[in-house]
């Protein structure tokens, strides 16, 4: 098994900064935040972008979760519960 750092302040950096270089390279810019889960090791992501309201849900998780793989191992990917992608306004309620 591979080693995994998630010393959480590190690991969720490493989360935000991946997902925005990684976006940024598609000239997507996103707000990209992280909280930890209660009680576990896991974190859940939200990336919000005004780019993503030309894209479908699924090309969305696509692209975040293609960013993810690119850049974590396997162990440390089980460490994310879930990604939400966002425009400003779904992340708004609208």
């Amino acid at each position: 098994m591979a080693e995994v750092n998630t010393h959480s302040g590190s690991f969720a950096r490493r989360i935000r900064e991946a997902l925005r270089a990684g976006l940024a390279e598609g000239g997507i810019e996103a707000r990209v935040e992280t909280q930890k889960v209660r009680t576990t090791r896991l974190h859940r992501v939200i990336v919000s972008a005004p780019q993503f309201e030309q894209l479908r849900p699924s090309e969305r998780q696509d692209l975040a979760w293609r960013i993810i793989d690119q850049r974590f191992s396997p162990d440390e990917q089980l460490l994310i519960s879930m990604i939400l992608t966002l425009t400003p306004d779904e992340l708004e309620g609208g």
